[in-house]
């Protein structure tokens, strides 16, 4: 039974959301040749079964109810083969609160637990940026443990 490369990328949509890059590797591991993958893509994108912007906001939400913060996300999102500039775009165009969700991710794992001295600092600090969080973020998370 020989499937086209439509066939093939519109059974794997039909799963779940890819990137373009990702359906396109799928389908160079399955032998498939690169005019019929582009056309595939192509018609796939036309369909609306394959939206790297919707994939890209749908990355974002996943990984914001995840706590984590706009330099994972990024990370992720290119790990997924998502253009930088699609990238840039949907993390310009989200309101997510990155300070507050910094702070919710450092009091869930922390609580108001008071920072003892500079080495539990620095360790709530690691933490939070391989959460993704910058450091200016990080800092308007911990200050907030600090006072309260």
């Amino acid at each position: 039974m020989n499937h086209s490369a439509h066939y093939f990328a519109v059974a794997q949509l039909a799963r779940r959301d890819y990137s373009r890059h990702e359906v396109q590797c799928k389908l160079k591991l399955k032998g498939f040749e690169s005019v019929e993958i582009e056309k595939a893509l192509d018609r796939c994108e036309s369909s609306g079964f394959l939206d790297d912007k919707r994939y890209a906001e749908l990355l974002i939400r996943s990984h914001v109810n995840k706590g984590h913060g706009p330099t994972r996300i990024r990370q992720v999102m290119a790990q997924k083969g998502l253009d930088k500039n699609e990238i840039n775009l949907a993390l310009d165009s989200c309101d997510y609160d990155w300070f507050e969700l910094a702070q919710k991710k450092a009091l869930k794992k922390y609580g108001h637990i008071q920072i003892e001295d500079h080495k539990d600092k620095v360790r709530r600090t690691r933490y939070l940026l391989g959460q993704g969080f910058a450091y200016d973020q990080i800092s308007y998370a911990l200050e907030y443990v600090l006072y309260k």
